[in-house]
């Protein structure tokens, strides 16, 4: 129950503290003007782990996977420095295929990482004491457990993740996610929500030996697809707020859709179908090679 709460708490990490639609043609634009919030707590979940896990490194039972485990967590927290505390940030508000790429990464990359990382045990020792067992103790309610262990199972995991991704690029809710600084922050917040608890269901079936994880995977490739490809023979521009950002980069606001869908269409879909491939072939091997997500 705790490692799958205390890693939900990432996704704070993709709170912004404000919306960047400010043009290049603009004096107030920066290149880093990133979110200072996002800074904080990444810092705070860097000091954090690295204190933790000094604490337990002299009585490992597993020294190899711990290694692994770490580097599983600090590729993760780099991926998520990088989404949300670099000019990336910034740029996505200016154009749709940076924001893809900045979604892309938080989805795909932070979320996968941060769950076979496992670090809430670290991250809680790392904390001052009290802190540590407050948190814990929040964690382990027994308000929590039922409704976790219901949204963790595979089916809702991926209804919640299928709602969200499509229900946040309608034309209506991404636009307004573009204008408001408060939207914006529930669009960021919901997104990496989702691929977290997406990826915790999948390292939870992959225990089971059934063939779960695969359909899992491959309608999830096909659903993501399905809307990137319609991102990206949309014969108009669905997001009107790009229509006077994109001009100034040198790219119409319907070739940047266009390439935004095609950054969802192709290297979003082969990371599904690439991970559902992994768990066929644990499948056809009779179950006795692990699955990287098995927890």
């Amino acid at each position: 129950m705790l490692q799958p709460l205390l890693l939900i708490a990432f996704a704070g990490l993709a709170f912004p503290a404000r919306a960047h639609l400010i043009g290049p043609g603009h004096d107030e634009f920066s290149w880093w003007l990133v979110d200072p919030v996002a800074v904080v707590l990444l810092l705070i979940a860097t000091i954090a782990y690295w204190r933790g896990s000094r604490r337990r490194s002299r009585r490992v039972a597993d020294p190899a996977a711990q290694r692994f485990r770490q580097r599983c967590y600090w590729g993760g927290l780099a991926t998520l420095a990088v989404a949300l505390a670099s000019p990336l940030d910034p740029l996505g508000e200016e154009l749709f295929w940076v924001h893809m790429v900045q979604h892309e990464l938080l989805m795909l990359v932070a979320a996968p990482l941060l769950v076979v990382a496992r670090p809430s045990g670290p991250l809680l020792r790392g904390l001052p004491r009290a802190g540590g067992r407050a948190v814990g103790l929040i964690l382990r309610g027994r308000l929590l457990r039922p409704v976790w262990r219901w949204l963790a199972t595979p089916l809702a995991a991926w209804l919640a993740h299928a709602v969200v991704l499509w229900g946040w690029h309608l034309p209506a809710a991404f636009s307004a996610s573009l204008e408001n600084t408060w939207i914006h922050a529930l669009q960021h917040l919901s997104f990496m929500w989702v691929a977290l608890l997406f990826w915790w269901a999948l390292a939870r079936s992959s225990q089971s030996g059934s063939a779960t994880g695969v359909i899992y995977l491959f309608t999830t490739a096909v659903h993501s697809c399905a809307l990137g490809a319609l991102l990206t023979f949309a014969p108009t521009p669905w997001y009107p707020p790009y229509l006077d950002t994109a001009p100034h980069w040198g790219l119409s606001a319907l070739a940047d859709q266009q390439l935004g869908g095609l950054i969802m269409w192709v290297p979003a879909g082969l990371v599904f179908i690439a991970a559902g491939l992994l768990d066929v072939a644990r499948l056809l091997n009779g179950g006795r090679r692990a699955s990287p997500f098995e927890l």
